[in-house]
């Protein structure tokens, strides 16, 4: 047996994936939410939802990993501690059934800035029977948890704005902005105003959530993006405002 693994741990898209394996039945999960934020007092306890869309038994188990992004929005992982509780920690989904793992921080309630971790929900390799050979696909989606501290602040400075490319040479704005208080921010709960020339646009929250997913920018870090709006031609230079509002 050979066992495929698609991992799609993406702050910009985390999505339900239907694909078929070698027995030709189909297996299909969704993960929400995509992020889920908690603290360490009274808001310190949460769930994982996992709905089994597919024609067969669904195994999952969750595994937890802190991470830290670099400016590039890259991110590096390492094994998580006891910061969390999950019940269950595994199960075993019916045609049709949904699960919600249910999680608690018990890590340290006077951490100084928020600590971000992927909470991936794996789909355990079921063992063929013997004698039977094939394909397995199996698929592992995550959700982004943030713990932030009681006290502090989050915020979202502009250092400077730009003109770059996305994967095909197509020119858009760039933004690089830096988070210098002790919570998480988020781009997506920004107005972001981009200007060059004649030529202006405005992105609100509600429309960065649907095209940029999450735009998580860690205390003390800072992140380069590149925003969805294409540029007319002639315009060579951009200049760029940010209304940064945390959501409540």
């Amino acid at each position: 047996m050979f066992v495929f693994s698609y991992h799609p741990i993406a702050l910009a898209l985390l999505l339900a994936v239907s694909v078929t394996v070698a027995n030709a039945q189909a297996v299909a999960m969704s993960v929400s939410p995509v992020t889920l934020d908690m603290s360490t007092s009274s808001n310190n306890t949460g769930q994982i939802r996992v709905v089994n869309d597919g024609a067969t038994p669904l195994p999952v188990e969750i595994i937890i990993s802190r991470i830290e992004l670099n400016e590039a929005g890259e991110m590096t992982t390492k094994p998580a501690g006891q910061e969390f509780l999950v019940f269950p920690p595994q199960a075993l989904l019916a045609p049709g059934s949904t699960q919600n793992f249910r999680i608690q921080w018990v890590g340290d309630p006077q951490i100084m800035q928020s600590q971000s971790y992927v909470f991936s929900v794996n789909q355990v390799p079921v063992r063929m029977p013997q004698g039977k050979s094939g394909v397995q696909v199996v698929f592992n989606f995550a959700t982004i948890v943030n713990v932030a501290p009681t006290g502090g602040r989050a915020a979202l400075d502009l250092v400077s704005a730009g003109i770059g490319k996305d994967d095909k040479g197509r020119p858009h704005p760039t933004l690089t902005v830096k988070n210098p208080g002790n919570i998480h921010a988020k781009l997506t709960d920004a107005t972001i105003r981009v200007s060059g020339g004649t030529w202006s646009e405005t992105l609100r929250p509600e429309q960065l959530r649907q095209v940029m997913g999450v735009g998580l920018v860690q205390p003390g870090k800072t992140r380069h993006f590149l925003l969805p709006l294409d540029l007319p031609a002639g315009v060579n230079q951009v200049s760029a405002s940010i209304d940064y509002k945390p959501a409540k």
